[in-house]
């Protein structure tokens, strides 16, 4: 296993491997976020934390790391920059993964994926119906299934292609894995 580089925080200085933080540019009218770490330039680190973002923007420490004169940056407006990049990453990532075949969405398709033992990671809406989810989880209390409660049925829906959608079962343990670090980020900053 290679080497994972780590970078620090410059909120709380803590040291974090750097996939768990977010990179933040220098712009040309300000600090940008580059949440698939393509832009070019000196970066700088958040951690995917309100308090951290808090002590970078309020302390000018987001300048001071990229060594640039760059305007201050409210921090409900790179938290609202970074969780909008997160919706985003959500949303490729489960077309991608329908794109895949490895994606099923509405209660049958998942009913019959979780039948089959393919389900790696099931996505719930916010405003499903209690009577769905136990019939989705019926007869699956022992399993390690990770399950997460996100966004709407319209917005699941729309992410995949379809009016809406209130479940979704994802069959790759890869795209699981990418997903659920996306919905936790969504989940820590919609606090």
């Amino acid at each position: 296993m290679g080497h994972s580089p780590e970078r620090t925080c410059i909120g709380c200085r803590a040291v974090f491997s750097k996939n768990e933080v977010v990179r933040i540019v220098a712009g040309p009218s300000g600090p940008v976020v580059d949440y698939r770490e393509k832009l070019p330039g000196r970066a700088s680190y958040v951690c995917v934390n309100r308090d951290c973002m808090e002590k970078a923007c309020a302390r000018g420490a987001l300048a001071r790391s990229l060594k640039s004169n760059v305007p201050s940056l409210p921090a409900e407006e790179l938290a609202a920059s970074i969780l909008a990049a997160a919706k985003n990453k959500i949303a490729a990532l489960l077309s991608m993964a329908e794109k895949a075949g490895v994606l099923a969405a509405g209660f049958s398709a998942v009913d019959d994926a979780l039948q089959k033992d393919r389900v790696k990671l099931l996505l719930f809406a916010d405003d499903i119906s209690e009577g769905t989810r136990e019939k989705v989880l019926h007869h699956r209390e022992g399993s390690k299934i990770q399950q997460m409660t996100l966004f709407t049925k319209s917005e699941i829906g729309a992410m995949i292609g379809r009016e809406f959608a209130g479940v979704c079962a994802v069959q790759d343990a890869g795209f699981a894995k990418a997903l659920w670090k996306e919905c936790e980020r969504v989940k820590k900053l919609a606090k």
